[in-house]
């Protein structure tokens, strides 16, 4: 405690002494010396080097007056600060020391003086009676005098005290505004008495906008006013809340506050409530966003099949029915995906999730169920109601295409089925289940559809992109054809050759039209690109069940008799026959036609230069056959 003294910081010349308390001192010393009938009695303050007289008695033979200071040295009052005792002195023409004193000079030769301390020790003062004649002062005055003193001293604790009071105030004021948690004090009526420093940091408003005003006009929600009010008197009545509360700010923002919060005794002795506060905004909105991620599809931010199914309990109700539910799927997801890459089949995912979220109330669950499926459970939903909800996406789907870069344009395609849960004894798995055999049952058609389509309007914008492409395509497939006779193939191997010859480019797609019709030589960037479409190729037709019997015969048009082709490699008859046969139709096209980085070279130059490339290029076995019956 001593050493909290100290920091408190007390200095005793500083202390402000009323002067009510000063004209009390005033009446006692004038009270004292009409009955004790002295030369005078004086209460002296001490401040080095100098005794200033505090107060005098006003009887007219006081030689002293308010106000008035001596230097110490020499006084009898030094005796008394110095010893912090009393003196007496009876007769100072006795004393040696005080024989030849001030005081004789003045005819003082009686004196009787006390210290007036400060209750830390320190030396206030005297107080002092002096006579003009010698005295055997009687202990009744004595003990009077020191009844005075008594009486200046407890005056003297009583400030000291307050000054104490008011330090330490201070001090725990400075200590609480210190602290990183925020402090509030409120009455019980949510009157703000006190904040610290922290609650104007947390709050944005300062403390003189805050004391003396109420919470429910300042950091209160208005809609969380009455629970507010409720807490309020659960905490006066004893109980202590630790509760995470939404508070306001000065700016209109929100922030979340973890308040600790008990009863407490206010000054004026009724019950008020310390709230202890702490900013856990970072963390609630952490944690909100672990939680939301929890539950939610991070690609389409619909509900992801974790919460729909912990949400199926509660909306599994006989108060929830008729309860509808619609499976979807996305068709062709596949497809784009090996075609055009993920991030593309990544969009797909988003316009449908955004077509089943306009397409449906509020009310209604909408969640990602799979990689290409999702979920729609829709309450108080009957079967007419769920047809015109399907109908509805239906008509959104049909008017949605997917957009790239390249001026490409895919039709949206998804597969729905739907059921509905009419009575309480059903089980919604078995409804879900339902919904989800009636997709898939329009997903074998529809899906097979959708992706010859997809093929289809691939072909068209590879023929939008470059007339020479599809002009290249339609001489691919009279070529093929004549070669194929030559060749004696088979029916089935004749039309798979056709079809192979149709679609060898449809790879292309991906490539920007500014390469696929560039006049000048590519540059080794742009090669790789376009050497990409072999590889594209495949993937768009083996995605799909009506060309995936051709897709490696296009995977491999591009491969070398002698291993040097691409994509893979391969050599000899490790390529497929259909692709070595394309490759000799696809390079004779090339040659005898104008392209736009090269003019077209006559027919016996092209036999010649498929000829020169025999056994490194091209099967020698086939390119003997082409030669041949093209050279006639």
């Amino acid at each position: 405690m001593n050493d909290l003294f100290k920091k408190m910081d007390i200095k005793t010349e500083d202390i402000k002494i009323p002067e009510k308390i000063v004209d009390q001192w005033q009446e006692l010393l004038d009270m004292f010396v009409q009955f004790y009938g002295v030369q005078d009695i004086l209460i002296n303050n001490y401040q080095a080097p100098y005794l200033e007289v505090k107060k005098a008695s006003s009887n007219p033979d006081n030689l002293f007056f308010e106000g008035e200071q001596f230097k110490l040295e020499g006084l009898y009052c030094e005796d008394v600060i110095e010893s912090k005792s009393s003196l007496e002195v009876k007769n100072a023409a006795e004393i040696k020391k005080w024989k030849n004193s001030i005081y004789m000079e003045n005819g003082l030769v009686a004196y009787l003086g006390y210290p007036i301390l400060w209750p830390n020790g320190e030396v206030y003062g005297t107080i002092c009676l002096h006579d003009n004649q010698k005295r055997d002062f009687s202990s009744q005055l004595k003990k009077q005098l020191k009844f005075v003193k008594d009486l200046v001293e407890n005056n003297l604790k009583s400030l000291y005290q307050s000054q104490i009071n008011y330090n330490l105030n201070q001090y725990y004021s400075k200590m609480v505004d210190s602290l990183p948690a925020g402090i509030m004090i409120i009455n019980q009526k949510g009157q703000i008495l006190k904040v610290n420093d922290a609650i104007e940091s947390m709050t944005g408003y300062s403390k003189d906008e805050l004391v003396g005003n109420s919470i429910f006009e300042t950091v209160v929600l208005a809609e969380n006013i009455e629970k507010a009010k409720k807490d309020i008197q659960k905490i006066i009545s004893g109980k202590t809340l630790t509760h995470e509360v939404i508070t306001s700010k000065k700016n209109g923002e929100t922030s979340y506050s973890r308040m600790h919060e008990k009863r407490i005794k206010l000054p004026n002795g009724e019950s008020g409530i310390i709230s202890i506060q702490s900013d856990v905004t970072d963390k609630v909105e952490s944690e909100n966003k672990i939680k939301y991620a929890s539950y939610h599809d991070s690609l389409t931010d619909l509900y992801n099949r974790s919460y729909i199914e912990k949400q199926i309990q509660k909306i599994n109700r006989e108060e929830k029915l008729p309860l509808a539910v619609i499976m979807a799927d996305l068709n062709a997801l596949k497809l784009i995906n090996d075609s055009y890459g993920h991030h593309q089949g990544d969009k797909l995912i988003i316009k449908t999730a955004k077509i089943l979220k306009s397409s449906c109330r509020g009310e209604d669950l909408i969640a990602r169920w799979g990689g290409d499926e999702f979920v729609i459970i829709l309450p108080q939903t009957d079967l007419k109601a769920v047809k015109k909800v399907v109908q509805r996406i239906d008509r959104k789907i049909a008017d949605e295409y997917l957009n790239f870069e390249n001026g490409n344009k895919l039709p949206l395609s998804t597969a729905l089925g739907y059921a509905v849960k009419k009575y309480n004894y059903q089980d919604f798995f078995d409804i879900l289940n339902e919904a989800e055999s009636k997709m898939y049952k329009n997903k074998l058609t529809e899906s097979r559809n959708i992706k010859n389509r997809i093929v289809s309007t691939l072909l068209k914008s590879l023929d939008k992109k470059s007339q020479e492409t599809a002009d290249h395509a339609k001489r691919m497939i009279a070529t093929a054809k004549k070669f194929a006779e030559a060749l004696n193939l088979s029916q089935a191997e004749m039309e798979k050759l056709i079809s192979a010859a149709e679609l060898h480019d449809i790879g292309k797609t991906v490539i920007p039209e500014r390469i696929l019709n560039k006049k000048g030589k590519l540059s080794d960037k742009e090669w790789q690109e376009v050497k990409t479409h072999s590889a594209v190729g495949h993937r768009i037709l083996n995605a799909t069940e009506d060309y995936s019997h051709i897709s490696e015969d296009v995977l491999s048009h591009h491969e070398h008799w002698d291993g040097s082709g691409y994509p893979r490699g391969l050599k000899g008859e490790k390529i497929p026959l259909l692709a070595r046969i394309i490759a000799i139709i696809d390079a004779y096209d090339v040659m005898t036609h104008d392209q736009v980085y090269k003019k077209a070279v006559t027919k016996e130059e092209a036999l010649k230069e498929i000829n020169s490339c025999v056994g490194t290029q091209f099967d020698p076995e086939l390119a003997d056959v082409f030669v041949k019956i093209f050279s006639d």
